[in-house]
């Protein structure tokens, strides 16, 4: 949450609209993913890929910078640090099936892979050579 509300304060002084969140343990992102995003982010203040089961990626979302800047800076405040917390039931949100949708384009899901521990990096490995 700290280092998106700093990045929704710097650049909504730098007078930027949208912001696109990307995690820094997703190292397979997938190009046409994020081309989809952006497309389906036009007409809405939010675009946010979410799995059947209700669980939405919230590092892979494009947000409203001022307004985001606003709500995390209210969910400091409240401590209330859920990234989830960011989205406000005022926006027009468009959220992305990952199954239905970016599985299309991203059969793997390579772009939600997260990479973090020693076992992760081992079915990265593993995957690599199952190409």
């Amino acid at each position: 949450m700290l280092g998106l509300y700093s990045a929704f304060k710097e650049l909504n002084l730098l007078g930027y609209k949208k912001l696109f969140a990307l995690s820094c343990d997703i190292p397979l992102i997938q190009k046409e993913a994020v081309k989809l995003l952006i497309k389906e982010s036009k007409g809405f203040d939010c675009c946010i890929p979410k799995w059947n089961k209700g669980f939405l990626e919230p590092l892979f979302a494009i947000y409203p910078i001022k307004e985001a800047y606003v709500r995390a800076k209210e969910n400091f405040k409240k401590k209330a640090y859920k990234l989830t917390n960011l989205l406000d039931k005022n926006w027009k949100i468009q959220y992305v099936s990952i199954e239905k949708t970016i599985k299309l384009l991203d059969k793997k899901l390579l772009s939600f892979l997260n990479i973090n521990t020693q076992k992760d990096i081992e079915k990265l490995m593993e995957l690599s050579q199952n190409k």
